[in-house]
């Protein structure tokens, strides 16, 4: 289920950074969540100069959001963004100002993946 959204602006990952980032991802969240590569989704978003802003001032911001399924630990959940900071840090070189973990959950009745309603969390596995 996980759908990562990582935005940065234009110039800061080319393509081949892109796929590298996007197969570190999901090896990181395959390992550590105990779920098949396929189920990992990540999307690239980019944004011109001057379309982002921190502190109020433009700034080349990167930003990785993922929305998981409800029911993981607040230690999952810190491990897990400690780790995605890590993995965003090198890749963009952004500054530590300029970047912004996310974690988001849906409740398993609100999502569908390969034509079935996630079942609720078990212990041990899932997304």
């Amino acid at each position: 289920m996980p759908l990562y959204t990582i935005t940065t602006s234009k110039d800061v990952l080319s393509s081949d950074a892109k796929s590298a980032l996007a197969m570190e991802i999901t090896n990181f969240h395959s390992e550590m969540a105990g779920v098949n590569k396929t189920l990992v989704k990540i999307v690239f978003s980019t944004f011109s100069y001057g379309d982002a802003f921190v502190g109020g001032n433009a700034a080349p911001a990167a930003i990785l959001t993922v929305l998981i399924r409800a029911g993981r630990s607040a230690d999952y959940k810190r491990a897990m963004a400690s780790q995605l900071w890590t993995i965003l840090h090198n890749a963009t070189g952004a500054r530590d100002t300029a970047m912004l973990v996310i974690i988001q959950e849906a409740p398993p009745s609100q999502v569908m993946e390969m034509g079935q309603i996630m079942s609720d969390l078990v212990t041990g596995g899932g997304s």
